[in-house]
């Protein structure tokens, strides 16, 4: 009797055994969708995120350690290191998502030179937006433009409609490059070549 208790305790323990195994080869072959599941604590989690493009995830989860343990330099190795995968990745569409997304309260201008305008610009976004460093602005236009006058009377618009209507107000335009915005002036256009309305087309 004895030894019929022993057997079915052992066969009870591989059977656990077993189970457990199974589990962890599930949660290991879990893909990435599924990985949402799986709670996110430590400094391999936030590694993984980093690896997929998950910037803003793997942000969240080094913060939440750093909550824990402010002192855990691991955790802010990482974070530096996602900041600078953030700053490295595709810095053409961060500029332009900083244009679409800085948000300026006011714009009451009248008169006022376009370069005066566009240094006010470069304040207010930063103040906005409270990044650390300015956006670039690079002037690639004739000099003697920099005083053309503008004015302007607008609220709470994103950045890129307000640089739109200064320079265009102006004759001129912008564009969006690596690290800066390049205001510049359009070549004049070409006249379109058309025949007399009197003169009849072979």
């Amino acid at each position: 009797m004895k030894r019929s208790n022993s057997t079915t305790v052992c066969v009870g323990l591989v059977t656990l055994t077993n189970l457990l195994f199974s589990a962890q080869v599930s949660i290991a072959g879990m893909d990435t969708a599924s990985t949402n599941m799986l709670p996110r604590t430590d400094e391999q989690a936030v590694i993984l995120l980093e690896r997929m493009g998950r910037y803003e995830e793997a942000e969240a989860q080094c913060n939440q350690l750093l909550q824990q343990n402010p002192n855990d330099p691991v955790a802010r190795r990482l974070l530096a290191e996602i900041e600078d995968a953030k700053h490295r990745r595709h810095p053409v569409t961060t500029l332009r998502d900083a244009l679409d997304t800085i948000i300026i309260p006011e714009v009451n201008v009248r008169g006022a030179g376009v370069t005066e305008v566009i240094e006010f610009l470069q304040t207010e976004s930063r103040k906005v937006s409270g990044a650390e460093n300015p956006i670039n602005f690079v002037w690639q236009a004739p000099d003697n433009l920099k005083t053309a006058k503008v004015t302007l009377n607008l609220r709470r618009v994103p950045l890129a409609d307000v640089l739109k209507y200064v320079t265009e107000s102006v004759g001129l335009r912008y564009r969006v490059d690596a690290h800066a915005v390049v205001i510049y002036q359009p070549p004049p256009a070409m006249p379109t070549e058309s025949s007399p309305s009197n003169v009849k087309s072979p």
